[in-house]
């Protein structure tokens, strides 16, 4: 757990001076950050109990963030979440490396009727603007821009901006 958090300060304050990593630890999202890292940290490694004590620390994402973050989900080292509020994420999403969160995004099941979990994978490197639903059994690649308010239900490559109402890639990089 304890590397997982240096390795999100480090990433987030890219080597920065003091300043910048004091600034971010006072932080109101990065205390979020370490919310969640201690629940998932829970939810695997503490005995018995440690089901009932991520339970408890999802309702207090709930209560106190406005969010709906499963500790269950599996998140890289370099999670940031830019605005801490209306975030939502299922417990089967699983994410690489440097994932960028705004406010208003969803990433978890298209399908209401089903209880099976069909919900994103996501590769390093991401970026998902407000209000964007990631929605659905599918593979996000590395190095990916996703606008804000876009909906995506389809795989996505590496190396694009995407962007619209579904979403489409309007630019490939590298």
């Amino acid at each position: 757990m304890f590397d997982t958090i240096k390795e999100d300060i480090k990433i987030q304050t890219n080597n920065g001076n003091a300043i910048k990593k004091i600034k971010n630890f006072l932080n109101f999202t990065f205390h979020l950050l370490l919310i969640y890292r201690f629940g998932c940290w829970c939810y695997k490694n503490v005995p018995i109990f440690g089901r009932a004590i991520s339970f408890c620390v999802e309702y207090l994402i709930k209560f106190y963030f406005s969010s709906d973050i499963s500790c269950k989900s599996k998140i890289g080292p370099g999670l940031n979440f830019m605005h801490g509020s209306d975030i939502v994420i299922g417990s089967a999403v699983v994410a690489g490396k440097c994932l960028k969160i705004f406010n208003g995004v969803t990433l978890g099941n298209k399908d209401t009727e089903t209880i099976e979990l069909m919900q994103p994978t996501i590769g390093n490197n991401v970026i998902i603007g407000s209000g964007a639903k990631v929605m659905g059994n599918i593979k996000i690649g590395n190095n990916i821009k996703i606008g804000a308010n876009t909906v995506v239900i389809n795989d996505l490559p590496d190396n694009c901006i995407a962007v619209g109402v579904p979403a489409r890639v309007i630019l490939t990089t590298k």
